[in-house]
């Protein structure tokens, strides 16, 4: 029932550094935001990890239509 969560946490144990290896100028800026706004690491990590999956999954699916 909580597999999303525990998966979740699995996957920020495995990207620790996320602050100092920005992939784009997007990541870049949430941590500025973070920084600024004073928000929770936890959050941007969870952002950053999002935003690069779903980067993944869509050059999958481009290279396999494509």
């Amino acid at each position: 029932m909580f597999e999303w969560l525990i998966k979740k946490n699995k996957k920020l144990k495995q990207h620790k550094g996320l602050k100092d290896d920005f992939e784009d100028s997007l990541e870049e800026a949430l941590w500025e935001i973070k920084e600024q706004f004073d928000l929770e690491t936890e959050e941007v990590e969870k952002t950053v990890i999002d935003k690069r999956e779903n980067i993944e999954y869509m050059r999958k699916t481009l290279s396999r239509d494509g």
